[in-house]
């Protein structure tokens, strides 16, 4: 049996291209016309090229033309009636070129490559830390760092939101334990609903590795991320009703962005809700936003709910905030993160 040289330039990679944006990025990589099929373009690769190949298509194509055009392996020859049968397996090549963009985040999982950072919370009246959130980060073996919203994005792209939650859970609290205090520190832990309500039987888990590192159910917030979604799990109220059993704090994430506080809270009743930096940022100069942040305050304040305002740069946003009852704040203007948490009983916010 003749075994094929995998350095076999044969193996080509043929892609319909479907608009003319992407015809032209495949011309600039290389790729020629298949003279039968003219509407079909095609390279000569080895299998080694491969990747950077899709790389670089990652990079040239634009989404909508990765989602759109097709493409095939083929070690055939390029005739007409051959290739035809081929295409009608093609598939997008946008599915390759996923895997191709995403494959740190394999590396990451594997290796369980996670860490944290903690970015203070602070009580705007007391102006002391009370709080911190833990910031997911990644770094591969070649040293590069991917931030929170990168790992979220891969996770989604790959549907590996489950397995990406459940390990950055564990993860977490196991970092945590380094920090425990006799004073009992709070932390707000990212939770995806999508994680944890197809898989509700990873926080009995989460629940058993909190006790056994040492920590308190009231040391820990579970802060619901995407929570627009949470409408479609039916059983994501049994499972908060498990994290409420369980002696553990709750947060909404992002709301006045694309959540709706009617819904909600008055469905879920969190312990906090977190107003998105998008209403905050800027809130002391611009009326609308003054509207939408006092009447979030007030529906809380009426709900017995704490509200807690993200991206706090300034001066005059901190004091606006303060004014008008936001009970507590983190931002760059409170509190970088960082690689370990601040003292809760000593560190003090400069406005």
């Amino acid at each position: 049996m003749q075994i094929q040289n995998r350095f076999d330039p044969s193996l080509n990679l043929v892609v319909q291209p479907s608009d003319r944006e992407t015809h032209l990025a495949l011309y600039q990589l290389g790729f020629q016309k298949v003279a039968v099929l003219p509407q079909l373009l095609y390279r000569a690769v080895s299998e080694l090229e491969l990747s950077s190949l899709f790389g670089a298509l990652c990079q040239r194509v634009s989404e909508i033309g990765q989602a759109m055009s097709r493409y095939v392996l083929t070690r055939s020859p390029l005739n007409a009636q051959p290739l035809l049968n081929e295409f009608l397996n093609a598939q997008p090549l946008q599915q390759m070129t996923t895997l191709v963009k995403h494959a740190w985040f394999f590396q990451v999982l594997a290796n369980q490559q996670l860490f944290f950072n903690y970015q203070p919370i602070f009580d705007l009246n007391s102006r002391r830390v009370i709080a911190h959130e833990c910031l997911a980060r990644a770094r591969n073996d070649q040293g590069q760092q991917f931030n929170g919203k990168q790992l979220i994005d891969a996770a989604l792209s790959m549907n590996l939101t489950r397995e990406f939650d459940n390990l950055a859970r564990s993860i977490c609290f196991t970092s945590l334990a380094q920090w425990n205090q006799a004073e009992r520190p709070i932390f707000f832990i990212n939770v995806l609903p999508n994680a944890i309500a197809h898989s509700p039987e990873s926080l009995e888990r989460n629940f058993q590795q909190i006790l056994d590192l040492g920590l308190y159910p009231d040391q820990i917030v579970f802060e619901l991320t995407e929570v627009e979604a949470l409408t479609n799990h039916p059983n994501l109220p049994k499972v908060i009703r498990q994290i409420r059993a369980g002696g553990f704090g709750l947060a909404l994430d992002d709301l006045g962005s694309n959540v709706a506080i009617d819904h909600y809270c008055m469905e879920l009743r969190p312990d906090v809700i977190k107003l998105d930096r998008r209403i905050v940022h800027g809130c002391s100069r611009y009326e609308m936003k003054q509207v939408m942040v006092k009447s979030y305050v007030q529906a809380a304040q009426e709900l017995g709910i704490t509200v807690l305002a993200e991206g706090l740069e300034t001066p005059e946003d901190i004091n606006f905030c303060r004014s008008i009852g936001v009970d507590l704040g983190q931002g760059f203007g409170l509190g970088m993160p960082g690689q370990t948490p601040l003292g809760a009983t000593t560190e003090k916010m400069v406005c």
